[in-house]
């Protein structure tokens, strides 16, 4: 009988004339060991039709047919417990004091030639896993320790995409006005400067209130005051000087998002002419 027989039985290549089951086939000789005691029908799941115990065994036989001997890896063989064939993952893991062994088996061409030896036998690509634990409890929680750490990549990547879109198009619009006012003729003047300023406030308000849900959040002040002492540099003013402008223009627009409460005191109303 040979580990080829029984693991291609996964992929429904077996022939069970030839080779049984691997740990789940009634008439399985008792020379092929299976993970849990003959009847202990109630024992926690393994990996259903397949004797992972039985596998790894041989496997273990086959390593050094392809590698050098090594007392280290030898080591970690024997100190590794297989514990399921989930989908096209084969995993196994250490207990926690022979975890350091785990180095031995995840090295490249080691790790190579056990997937080699599974993905012959299977007839198809296995990918070998190493994990700290040896029971499926064990697998499980680092499986969800993975999907909980690789959401919240996607959430922080998702978050950076944004803020470079935000940047990018702030880039573009600090360009355009940059343009604009090295274009401008006699922009020394004080009253041509005070004019360019007048013009580029409600682009740089309308970008605010386009990119930013929240324009009080310190990621959105922070990335304004940016683009802010950028425009400011291009106007020759100081950047609280434009910023204030800025403001400014929000108040006396009535289509502009309420003022920002930075000092919790509220936008004065506008007052009707008695006279």
């Amino acid at each position: 009988m040979s580990v080829t027989d029984n693991v291609s039985s996964l992929a429904g290549n077996a022939d069970n004339s030839a080779a049984p089951s691997i740990g789940h086939s009634p008439n399985e000789p008792a020379t092929a060991p299976s993970a849990a005691p003959a009847g202990a029908g109630a024992a926690a799941p393994r990996a259903p039709s397949v004797d992972v115990g039985w596998v790894w065994r041989e496997v273990r036989k086959r390593v050094f047919i392809k590698l050098p001997f090594s007392m280290g890896i030898a080591d970690a063989l024997e100190a590794v417990s297989p514990i399921v064939l989930e989908d096209n993952t084969f995993v196994v893991g250490f207990e926690p004091r022979d975890f350091p062994l785990s180095s031995h088996l995840v090295a490249d061409q080691v790790r190579n030639t056990i997937e080699n030896i599974l993905r012959q036998a299977a007839g198809r690509p296995i990918r070998f896993e190493v994990v700290e634990g040896t029971t499926l409890d064990d697998w499980y929680s680092v499986r969800e320790r993975r999907a909980k750490a690789q959401e919240a990549v996607m959430a922080m990547a998702e978050q950076q995409a944004e803020a470079h879109h935000f940047e990018d198009v702030l880039n573009q619009i600090v360009s355009e006005i940059r343009q604009r006012v090295t274009a401008s003729r006699d922009r020394i003047l004080p009253q041509v400067r005070a004019q360019l300023i007048l013009d580029v406030v409600p682009s740089l308000a309308d970008a605010e209130d386009m990119l930013f849900s929240d324009p009080n959040s310190h990621d959105a002040r922070r990335t304004m005051a940016r683009a802010m002492d950028r425009v400011a540099s291009f106007l020759e003013v100081t950047p609280v000087m434009l910023a204030l402008e800025v403001e400014r223009y929000r108040r006396q627009n009535p289509h502009s998002p309420t003022p920002r409460a930075t000092t919790g005191a509220p936008a004065s109303a506008p007052q009707d002419d008695a006279s």
